[in-house]
């Protein structure tokens, strides 16, 4: 009679264990989740948007924009800037404010300027483009 109690309280415990180790993997799927649905958006102006060389041949444009995230800034996030011309590329970081800015020298052409946050642990990734056009 003994031994039936002491397997019935085994029992009992690896039941009430396995039902809490479910619930911390439910607390933790369900915390992921929020995570990856996240709104992240990040904005891009170029100023000015179309011009002509100057001297130099070429036209110094000024990127800017911000990153946020469920209406918050995101700052210390990396963001790539592409098609610049000649294959260069950009890396810049948001301020404490989700605000990133940065100069570009553009030759002439129509550039389709592109920044891009490829996102990371809480934010999903987000990209915005401009075009500027550049005459010679």
């Amino acid at each position: 009679m003994v031994q039936k109690s002491i397997s019935i309280s085994v029992i009992a415990a690896v039941v009430v264990a396995g039902i809490l180790t479910l619930s911390v993997l439910a607390a933790i799927s369900s915390t992921n989740q929020a995570f990856a649905n996240t709104s992240t958006s990040l904005s891009l102006g170029a100023f000015p948007n179309k011009g002509k060389v100057g001297s130099a041949g070429t036209l110094r444009v000024s990127l800017s924009g911000k990153l946020t995230s469920e209406g918050s800034e995101v700052g210390g996030a990396t963001i790539h800037i592409t098609g610049t011309g000649e294959g260069k590329q950009f890396t810049v970081t948001t301020n404490e404010f989700g605000s990133y800015s940065t100069f570009v020298d553009l030759a002439p052409g129509t550039h389709e300027i592109q920044s891009y946050f490829p996102g990371d642990a809480t934010h999903t990734s987000s990209s915005a483009t401009r075009v500027v056009t550049v005459t010679p």
